[in-house]
């Protein structure tokens, strides 16, 4: 999208992409994308994101631009620099532009194009970001019944609102020219960003492993081991979860996805914990930043792990399935 880095256009890595989606086994789901985030974490997040646009259900906002000035997003550490002005749906008229987003999330189309096809005419391929997702409590709030800056209204559309240098997480971009999900997709998103960050998190430790610490009380490679075992616990607790969910009769799924929702948040922590304590173990034993082998391992991770911390949250189940009490916020 305009104003990101600019990033190797690589091609889908293998047609196998085409049978790992929402119609999966969950377990199959999340072994792959495990597999995946242990073999090149940031690939497997552009290739997951260039496949698949979980932002779909969110209510979006398009840029407004009678000027001709598009929005501006930059790179910056961990994520993007988001400034412009969009316009919400008409449906948002007449309403502060909280209330018009609809919920605690928003999505930001940095185009107003339809989706983007594959050379077959299919969702297929990988294709730069061009949506980021915003919490609703960023956007201008009106004072004392004042419209907030930069808030004007035209035919036919809703409220339009400026936000300037706002930090959007490098996890809360996608690409609208994926295949877009639904509520009802929420086990399958859940399972694949699980796998990335479980993947992501064991080629961590491997690279914890193998640091040369002579002397130290506990080697890095125990530490590794460790860690590692916590990660492969909870990837099977969550597997075997994952099992019920997808074996539970029609009466039984949604009690069964709220519990699922409570773990993939338990999951979620334990994750963040292992690449924090690997990570901050290996500070121990590094000569320099330039020669500190988990540094690249950890940016590579961060997109994965801001996702998965509000995975249930970006896209939670139907209104059918009962909430869970908890949040990793």
């Amino acid at each position: 999208m305009s104003g990101l880095p600019e990033r190797e256009q690589t091609g889908v890595r293998g047609g196998y992409l085409r049978i790992v989606g929402p119609y999966a086994d969950p377990v199959r789901v999340l072994g792959f994308y495990e597999r995946d985030g242990h073999s090149d974490a940031s690939a497997a997040w552009e290739s997951f994101t260039s496949v698949w646009n979980w932002s779909a259900p969110l209510p979006a906002a398009v840029p407004w631009d009678p000027s001709g000035a598009a929005p501006l997003v930059r790179g910056v550490a961990g994520g993007f620099s988001v400034s412009g002005q969009w316009r919400l749906p008409p449906a948002g008229a007449g309403a502060g532009a909280q209330e018009a987003a609809g919920g605690r999330w928003l999505a930001l189309r940095l185009t107003e194009h339809p989706r983007r096809a594959g050379a077959a005419g299919e969702a297929f391929g990988v294709a730069d970001p061009d949506v980021v997702v915003v919490a609703s409590k960023v956007l201008p709030r009106p004072a004392d019944g004042a419209r907030a800056a930069g808030d004007t209204r035209g035919p036919g559309c809703g409220t339009v609102f400026r936000l300037a240098d706002a930090y959007v997480p490098g996890g809360f971009a996608t690409s609208s020219a994926g295949t877009p999900l639904g509520a009802g997709d929420a086990v399958f998103v859940w399972a694949a960003v699980a796998g990335l960050a479980f993947g992501a998190a064991r080629r961590l430790t491997d690279a914890l492993a193998r640091l040369d610490a002579p002397g130290a009380m506990m080697s890095p490679a125990g530490a590794a081991a460790e860690l590692a075992a916590a990660l492969h616990d909870e990837r099977l607790s969550l597997a075997a979860r994952l099992h019920g969910v997808a074996r539970a009769a029609a009466g039984d799924r949604p009690a069964a996805r709220a519990v699922l929702a409570g773990q993939v948040r338990r999951a979620a922590r334990l994750v963040h914990q292992v690449v924090s304590a690997a990570y901050e173990y290996g500070l121990a034993f590094r000569r320099s930043a330039a020669e500190d082998p988990l540094i690249s391992l950890v940016d590579d991770s961060t997109p994965i792990l801001q996702y998965m911390r509000y995975a249930v949250d970006l896209l939670p189940p139907d209104e059918r399935t009962p909430t869970v009490e908890g949040d990793t916020r």
